[in-house]
């Protein structure tokens, strides 16, 4: 009978062996990858992007309108960096405006433009952007390395295009009234009925 306790013991011995060796930490190391490093530094740059760039701004372009930009952030992964801007165009022009271009530019520490992208504000249907009327969009403009250098910047431009009155004919066309139309009488025919 102790036979069969010592087999029966064994099992549970090995059992708990067992599970202190799968609870015992053990050190893995993994080789890091190259691009980890360039990762946390584009990451940091994200951070101090949005410490120094606080939304709402708004922009005035007089005789153009307004733009407000809502959420402007520094995208992308190590390699392919780009502003994106979110944004909105009001009309506050005297006139209705057919058409406008909002403009995001990505300059360099020196000051020069190194990529722009630019969004066409037009209403889908033959209407013009009423005066107080708002656009919506969103932009997206490639660092192409200049957010590396310190001194980096971005902006907005706007170029409205307004409605124009429409310019007169010469000789005008006289307006017809309609005593000026005459048209026979209209006529009503009975149909006539078949009955099969």
């Amino acid at each position: 009978m102790k036979h069969r306790h010592t087999v029966a013991a064994l099992p549970l011995q090995l059992a708990l062996l067992l599970a202190s060796a799968c609870a015992t930490p053990v050190a893995v190391e993994r080789p890091g990858h190259n691009l980890e490093a360039e990762l946390r530094d584009f990451q940091l740059l994200q951070q101090v992007f949005r410490e120094q760039n606080t939304v709402p701004q708004v922009f005035d372009f007089p005789g153009h309108g307004r733009v407000t930009v809502r959420d402007v952030t520094l995208d992308g992964f190590p390699g392919n960096e780009y502003v994106r801007c979110r944004f909105h165009y009001q009309n506050r022009t005297d006139k209705p405006v057919v058409q406008s271009w909002v403009s995001l530019d990505v300059l360099d520490n020196k000051g020069r433009l190194i990529a722009s992208q630019a969004s066409c504000c037009i209403v889908p249907v033959p209407v013009p952007i009423a005066r107080g009327s708002f656009f919506s969009d969103e932009l997206r403009t490639q660092t192409f390395g200049a957010h590396l250098e310190p001194g980096w910047t971005w902006r907005i431009r706007c170029t409205s295009q307004l409605e124009e009155e429409e310019e007169p004919l010469n000789p005008p066309v006289p307006e017809r009234t309609n005593q000026d139309v005459h048209l026979p009488p209209l006529e009503i025919k009975p149909h006539p009925v078949r009955w099969n």
